[in-house]
């Protein structure tokens, strides 16, 4: 694949006189200091060891985020509206690799456009999105564009795929754009792996026999002076996560079980941006899950998977009769800018996810998630506060009760908070700093206690 994109480029710049753009850039997203507050002092069981009171580092603990320096290499190719390439490379101090794009195009009439390779299109993604904080000032969870209305992309390891779009040049229908995206296809997938990884299943895809699971069609219609609608069909292997959260360990027997689900199932998306308004932009989304039964007779089986022997216990219980719907979500983004003021907020809500049988019935969590963020223009530098609150709702069955009631750890939910200060700038031409301060306030969720975090996060970046 690498060598058919390599003579496609070599090809346009040569044989069709194409233009050519290159842009590079290094960046680089950090933590240099981070301090974690324990403020569990519930009671150790035998032969645990304390905990310590404060931990204090660069990016310590699981709260940090970030990497070391990296350099970007965008190249991109094209003759007139006609045909093209783009290829990025990134280089870092664990190797140098292909990354997000590695693409060729191709319009023989002027309605249709054919992509294939590795690329992100973002057209009818989100347009409120997670403040793109590169790790500055970040406080609570936060959704990122998707959460409103999912982007077309080809890959997650190593995959990549084949699009088709339909731009009609009838005057009538001129703001209408309809695509359709096939991902993790062979051949044109990343060679020299065992497989290929997709919707965050484990089992692996070696042929396209069930291509038809992942295709993602979309179409989006630009109503003048008023927004942006669109929806979409985005396909997915039936898929059913079980995570089995105990306080087990090799010297410790267990005092308590509880298992926690995650489901993946194909879904219908809906959402409009309107922008009718000068420097007011509202965008609202939906996603419609379809719900399944367990495929107990197909080599699709939702549990299939290497590591099934290790928990045929808990999986045989799973596979018969069930229905599984994922959750419903919603999802609302507002942006407006009233001079040097501009105050944006998000959102995102999951709701009415279920597991039903004949003997078990299951409502999973009402989840919550509210972002504000205003920011001010001072001339020599933007500050940005952020606000961020999440609240996961309690785990019931069919009577109402509580899952782990009556265990040291029951799904009952709970909150949590957090907010951030910081403050971006360009001190030379073609560079961007940004350096924040951010305080996560200690919480309890699901009978776990999660500690307070203060970090002090940093962003760096100069391209040319």
């Amino acid at each position: 694949m690498k060598k058919f994109f390599s003579i496609l480029l070599i090809a346009i710049a040569g044989t069709l006189y194409a233009e050519v753009t290159i842009r590079a850039s290094v960046d680089m997203a950090l933590t240099p200091f981070q301090m974690i507050i324990n403020d569990d002092d519930s009671p150790r069981r035998p032969g645990e060891p304390e905990l310590e009171e404060i931990i204090m580092g660069a990016g310590a603990g699981r709260f940090a985020s970030g990497q070391g320096i990296r350099a970007r290499l965008d190249v991109r190719a094209f003759h007139e509206d006609i045909i093209g390439t783009r290829v990025r490379i990134q280089a870092r101090a664990d190797g140098v690799a292909i990354e997000d794009y590695l693409q060729a195009w191709w319009k023989p009439l002027p309605w249709l456009r054919l992509d294939i390779g590795r690329f992100f299109d973002d057209r009818f993604r989100g347009k409120v999105n997670d403040l793109d904080e590169r790790m500055s000032a970040y406080t609570v969870r936060m959704y990122d564009g998707d959460a409103i209305f999912t982007r077309f992309r080809t890959h997650w390891s190593g995959q990549a795929g084949l699009m088709l779009s339909l731009i009609p040049t009838v005057s009538a229908l001129e703001n209408l754009w309809i695509g359709a995206l096939l991902y993790d296809l062979n051949p044109f997938t990343a060679s020299g792996a065992a497989g290929t990884i997709f919707d965050a299943h484990p089992d692996y895809v070696r042929d396209n026999e069930d291509v038809w699971r992942r295709i993602q069609v979309a179409a989006g219609y630009d109503i003048p002076n008023i927004g942006l609608f669109r929806v979409q069909y985005f396909g997915a292997k039936p898929h059913v996560n079980i995570r089995v959260v105990t306080d087990e360990t090799a010297v410790l027997p267990a005092t308590y079980r509880v298992e926690l689900f995650s489901i993946t199932a194909p879904r219908i998306e809906a959402a409009f941006a309107f922008t009718g308004l000068d420097n007011l932009t509202v965008d609202i989304g939906g996603k419609f899950p379809l719900p399944f039964k367990d495929w107990t007779n197909s080599r699709a089986n939702i549990f299939e998977k290497e590591v099934e022997a290790l928990l045929d216990a808990t999986y045989k219980i799973y596979k018969d009769d069930h229905i599984w719907q994922a959750p419903y979500q919603a999802s609302l983004g507002m942006k407006l800018r009233l001079y040097d003021l501009e105050i944006a907020g998000r959102v995102d809500t999951k709701f009415l996810g279920s597991i039903k049988s004949n003997n078990m019935e299951r409502y999973l969590p009402t989840e919550i998630n509210l972002h504000v963020w205003p920011s001010f223009s001072l001339g020599f530098a933007k500050v940005i506060a952020n606000f961020g609150y999440e609240y996961i709702g309690p785990t019931y069955d069919k009577n109402k009760n509580l899952i782990g009631s009556g265990y040291p750890r029951a799904l009952n939910g709970g909150n949590r908070f957090g907010f951030g200060l910081s403050m971006e700038k360009s001190f030379i031409s073609n560079s961007f700093v940004k350096l924040g301060v951010a305080y996560k306030f200690p919480s309890e969720v699901n009978g776990v206690q999660e500690k307070a975090v203060f970090s002090v996060p940093l962003f760096l970046e100069f391209w040319f």
